[in-house]
């Protein structure tokens, strides 16, 4: 029993680890700026992304952050911060490289700009 509840506990930790940890270690696939200010801009990158994966946000007063993670292998994580009357957009991401590239978390962050 004891060593069932170790491995559950092992895979809880594995699966939260698993997101979108480490993307910003990695180089930004956008770099853009937007008129918009952070709590506009996310709400429109939620609603596209919100059927294509899991999807976290988090708004804090100097810094929104969007994530998304789908079954398909995608990580996906736009960091938003004030920049004069709009916002800095840096979107990092990694995809399956075994798979096909799908531009659609791209394509809805740009067409949020």
């Amino acid at each position: 029993m004891k060593q069932l509840i170790a491995i559950a506990t092992c895979c809880v930790l594995l699966t939260a680890c698993g997101g979108v940890h480490g993307l910003r270690d990695t180089t930004p696939k956008m770099s853009s700026r937007t008129n918009k200010d952070i709590p506009t801009y996310l709400e429109c990158v939620r609603a596209k992304w919100d059927g294509m994966g899991q999807v976290s946000l988090e708004n804090k007063k100097e810094e929104g952050t969007l994530s998304a993670t789908d079954k398909a292998g995608a990580r996906e994580l736009i960091s938003v911060t004030p920049d004069g009357t709009g916002a800095q957009v840096m979107m990092y991401e990694t995809q399956d490289l075994k798979k096909d590239y799908n531009p659609a978390y791209r394509d809805a962050a740009v067409s949020c700009l």
